[in-house]
């Protein structure tokens, strides 16, 4: 994670005296198992993206209908189209009703399966 950092803002780094100090320490606090930063880490920002997946759907085919699946639409183009066939009331029924739902990946794993135990 920092060498990608590092890669992509080569040029400005070069200008900042104290990053070899500054990589030194990010370094040191996630290695050193004495700060558990590698597990602070893992626990606020890596787990959460594969405990609770976020999926959104943005491609609205209109199936059952023959005219307008000829040719590739992005998302705006098919809610303006939904909307003029349905109406506002319709599209926000739409977007609240898959609120309500979450239509969520479940998953299998419980927060007990990867506990850390301190030292």
């Amino acid at each position: 994670m920092l060498t990608l950092f590092e890669l992509t803002f080569a040029k400005v780094i070069v200008w900042l005296p104290f990053w070899p100090y500054a990589k030194l320490i990010a370094t040191c606090w996630l290695v050193l198992p004495y700060f558990s930063g590698a597990a602070y880490v893992y626990q606020h920002f890596v787990r959460p993206m594969f405990v609770n997946p976020q999926t959104i759907n943005v491609w609205y085919v209109p199936w059952g209908k023959k005219e307008g699946l000829h040719k590739k639409e992005d998302i705006l183009t098919a809610a303006e189209k939904y909307i003029q066939e349905n109406g506002p009331q319709a599209f926000e029924k739409l977007i609240s009703r898959n609120k309500e739902t979450g239509h969520k990946q479940m998953s299998h794993y419980s927060d007990e399966d990867y506990g850390y135990s301190s030292w």
